[in-house]
């Protein structure tokens, strides 16, 4: 189901520019605070305990290409998202570690009026794990002298839902929520040596408020 769905969208975005036309709108440039907020679940840690995944704040960018009246291509930045990852269960609220992450999504959007005030999309989330950190507690915990955390890049699929209301002839007010499919594996090594590997699902809704203007 997942790589099919991700084959789809591969192969919209290849097809995309195949759509370009020279009668479009304008390229829109949408900025704005981007809130992740996971969805989480996990395999093992300690025991039957698993880890959480909190919430992150972030400044999200996207750039709209429009290939004709009612589509276009959308490329999503953003400045790194850092969480702070806990422990469940027996081991609830204990600090396991922190991540930092970068989740560029590329999609394309069908905009559902004329106007293109609203729109969805669908596409392709790449996220790269830039930072992942051992808490001194999880050390502690486990009673060894360090502790290392890896975590694998995730790539999966992406929903979008978006709007644009017009507040003068420059700017709007922009508002989107994602869905991203974002797993991941965390390698845990300790005292420099690979002790498991705990799969997590983060599965994160993304919310960004801004302005976006055209250009």
């Amino acid at each position: 189901m997942k790589l099919s769905l991700v084959s789809l969208v591969i192969g919209a975005l290849l097809a995309a520019p195949t759509w370009a036309d020279s009668n479009a709108s304008n390229w829109t440039l949408r900025v704005g605070a981007a809130n992740v907020s996971p969805n989480d679940s996990s395999g093992a840690v300690l025991g039957n305990d698993g880890v959480a995944v909190d919430d992150a704040w972030g400044l999200g960018i996207s750039l709209d290409i429009p290939m004709n009246d009612r589509w276009s291509f959308e490329v999503l930045a953003a400045s790194p998202f850092s969480h702070d990852i806990t422990g469940t269960g027996a081991i609830n609220g204990l600090a396991v570690g922190k991540v930092k992450h970068l989740p560029p999504t590329f999609s394309a959007l069908y905009y559902l009026n004329a106007e293109k005030t609203w729109h969805l999309g669908f596409g392709i989330n790449y996220t790269t794990f830039l930072e992942d950190d051992a808490d001194d507690a999880l050390v502690q915990a486990l009673n060894v002298n360090s502790a290392d955390l890896e975590l694998d890049d995730s790539f999966g699929y992406s929903l979008k839902v978006g709007f644009d209301i017009p507040m003068n002839e420059s700017w709007s007010f922009n508002g989107n929520l994602y869905y991203m499919d974002i797993d991941t594996t965390a390698d845990v090594y300790l005292d420099g040596a690979y002790a498991t590997s705990v799969d997590v699902e983060i599965d994160p809704f993304v919310v960004m408020l801004g302005v976006s203007t055209q250009f």
